[in-house]
């Protein structure tokens, strides 16, 4: 007779089978019970895939928390020291970040990169690099600061996993508003895609893209930034490609 658990598991392959963005046979992912906690394992193809699984986990399971320890596959897996200078440089670089205070965590040891400076309050970012992981802790503003720096983690080559630990000082609750103005600062950033040809609408987390573009590669780069921002829960896909 099978336990609760293994019904559990077999649901959510069930589910993850049915949808034809998700690769099991090639990319084969690991779910297991620990102490009631349902953890993830493995390498996806891309973003989209880890959070499609993740998601739909986390649907299936309910009310039992869901670990996610999906690993993205990368092109060529680059050393700790250039995904750490990569990570650094993105975050350094960024306008929205210009006032943040960033450190870096190496070796126990918290190196100041730059010391923060607003009238609005504290920022601050604390990176991390372990084994293709970036980690990210400290405090920030809002919720589109924290999902922007978790979207610059995964955009460095090299990355396979973030831990988003940032904290958003004063709280904000989520609202699919705010997801939709962070969607669009996103898709602004990647100098790849036009953002002003797409229509983005967010119902419950599932974002809809809607316009036009003009090849398949410049839409498939818009889906992906959408996967990328954290929050979102599925992607409808309703762009027409003009070339």
């Amino acid at each position: 007779m099978e336990t609760p658990s293994e019904e559990l598991v077999k649901s959510i392959f069930a589910a993850l089978e049915r949808d034809t963005r998700v690769n099991l046979h090639r990319y084969p992912v690991k779910i297991e019970d620990e102490d009631g906690v349902l953890v993830l394992e493995g390498t996806v193809e891309n973003i989209a895939a880890k959070r499609i699984v993740r998601n739909t986990a986390h649907r299936q399971a309910g009310h039992r928390p869901v670990l996610d320890r999906l690993r993205v596959e990368v092109a060529e897996p680059e050393g700790a020291g250039h995904l750490r200078d990569e990570v650094v440089n993105l975050l350094r670089e960024e306008p929205v970040f210009k006032e943040c205070g960033l450190y870096l965590r190496e070796g126990g040891q918290l190196e100041t990169l730059r010391v923060g400076r607003s009238d609005w309050g504290e920022q601050r970012i604390e990176i991390e690099v372990r084994e293709g992981t970036v980690i990210l802790a400290g405090q920030v503003l809002s919720l589109t600061h924290r999902r922007l720096a978790e979207v610059l983690a995964w955009w460095a080559a090299g990355c396979e996993r973030v831990e988003n630990l940032l904290h958003v000082v004063p709280p904000e609750q989520e609202t699919d508003d705010e997801l939709t103005d962070a969607i669009r600062l996103v898709l602004e950033k990647d100098p790849l895609v036009r953002p002003d040809a797409l229509k983005v609408t967010v119902r419950d987390g599932v974002v809809t893209l809607e316009g036009g573009l003009a090849s398949d590669d410049e839409r498939l780069l818009a889906v992906q930034d959408v996967w990328y921002v954290p929050g979102v829960q599925d992607v409808v896909d309703r762009i027409a490609v003009s070339g």
